[in-house]
């Protein structure tokens, strides 16, 4: 084995490693929300993750059980340092808490683990990786590949748009209820699919209330605590960027009514190219919607399919709106997904097609990198990764390794711009 190839063993192995501590973290958070555990149950929920911290951190280093009760709650809820070795000290990490003080995954820890995942699962795949630890996802059934599989057909597009624009459905219609939410059922979801809708999680419930974040309508997380000797509530998107945009909102606790939302501070859109392709927060106050009645996308389906889901039918929308009257138009999620993007001309003699495009949403740009080498590039020879205009930091890291299988790197409106001179031009 070369440098080259231990020094890749060595960080897939450490990804490996802080891959199965976010997983016993999100163990320790099941056993501490879950309601129809016991104690015991909690309890024996908790030795399974520290068996597998462990397992992780391999033979002579000793996670003792009051080490992880101690990162359960408090300043260090959720904190790697000290409980790893060494060789697995996520130093790129530091800050990042894998649990928060009311037993959830925050948004950009849940990330590192979903992507983290990907990651691993692709160099086993390839032989880039044997690896030492097996693992179960919590959520394997609802992993982004189960989630295509379970829509794929002649529905797909249909399928997978109703994903992303509804989140949240009602799980029956009634003479009462007003909502611009559409009945489960209408949307005719292939069995498997219906199970992706569960109860509205116990995280973003407040006394049989919950808040659709107005960027993604995904309940919100709601927490309550004393602040200068008074109570005071929160409620925040989980995912980052659409609470950095303005889904974060301050509302004084009830008994009975509906709490107020009272926006944290102030939204602003963008305007031009980027206020076009925008899909982070609006500035519009969400309102108290009832639990009963509802059900929501399993975590791990709204982020991997809702989230990038949005910016994808934006750019798809935007640029069939700036085709009309070329010739052009863009279809999305060509072939079955095999691509996610490409524009196509076929009036003329020959058909043609151009810039077929992968849509990425990253939050840790390592693991992207990681993947388009284990993927030698995007599997379905996509030319283009596009990235939403909020990653752009991102495009100087990936855009040099995108070269070298023949792919560019580059933001959603920087694409859009691309496509539209590039016809213009006469060069598609």
């Amino acid at each position: 084995m070369d440098s080259e190839e231990a020094s890749g063993t060595e960080q897939f192995r450490q990804t490996e490693a802080l891959l199965s501590a976010a997983m016993a973290f999100a163990v320790c958070g099941d056993a501490l929300t879950r309601e129809d555990l016991s104690g015991p149950g909690r309890l024996e929920r908790l030795m399974e993750a520290q068996g597998a911290l462990m397992a992780a951190a391999g033979p002579g280093h000793r996670v003792r059980f009051t080490d992880l009760l101690e990162r359960l709650t408090g300043s260090e809820a959720g904190s790697m340092t000290g409980l790893m070795p060494e060789w697995a000290d996520p130093g790129s990490l530091d800050g990042l808490r894998f649990l928060d003080v009311d037993g959830v995954a925050p948004g950009d820890a849940f990330d590192f683990r979903l992507e983290a995942e990907r990651v691993i699962r692709a160099a086993k795949k390839v032989g880039r990786f044997a690896g030492r630890v097996t693992f179960t996802a919590l959520d394997d059934e609802h992993s982004q590949e189960s989630v295509f599989s379970a829509i794929k057909g002649p529905y797909y597009e249909r399928h997978r748009t109703n994903l992303i624009e509804h989140p949240v459905v009602l799980e029956r219609e009634t003479a009462t209820a007003v909502s611009d939410r559409p009945v489960l059922a209408d949307l005719e979801f292939p069995t498997r699919a219906i199970d992706f809708y569960r109860p509205v999680p116990q995280h973003a419930r407040y006394r049989g209330w919950w808040f659709p974040c107005p960027a993604c309508r995904w309940p919100m997380k709601v927490s309550v605590a004393r602040v200068d000797g008074r109570e005071q509530g929160k409620a925040w998107c989980l995912y980052r960027w659409h609470e950095q945009t303005g889904a974060s909102y301050l509302f004084q606790p009830t008994e009975a009514e509906p709490p107020v939302l009272h926006p944290a501070f102030e939204c602003h859109v963008p305007r031009g190219r980027q206020g076009e392709l925008w899909t982070g927060c609006v500035p519009e106050v969400p309102q108290a919607q009832p639990v009963e009645g509802h059900k929501a996308l399993v975590r791990s389906v709204w982020r991997s399919t809702c989230v990038p889901g949005l910016p994808e039918l934006r750019l798809h929308r935007v640029l069939n709106h700036h085709l009309k009257g070329t010739g052009w138009r863009a279809e999305l999620w060509v072939d079955g997904d095999r691509i996610d993007l490409h524009v196509i001309n076929d009036n003329g003699p020959r058909r043609k097609i151009a810039f077929p495009a992968d849509f990425k949403d990253y939050t840790f740009v390592n693991h992207l990198v990681d993947k388009l080498d284990m993927d030698a590039g995007d599997k379905g020879d996509a030319k283009w990764l596009v990235v939403p205009d909020h990653r752009d930091a991102q495009v100087p890291t990936l855009d040099p390794v995108c070269r070298r299988y023949g792919m560019r790197a580059i933001t959603a409106s920087g694409f859009v711009d691309e496509v539209l001179a590039a016809i213009r031009e006469g060069r598609a």
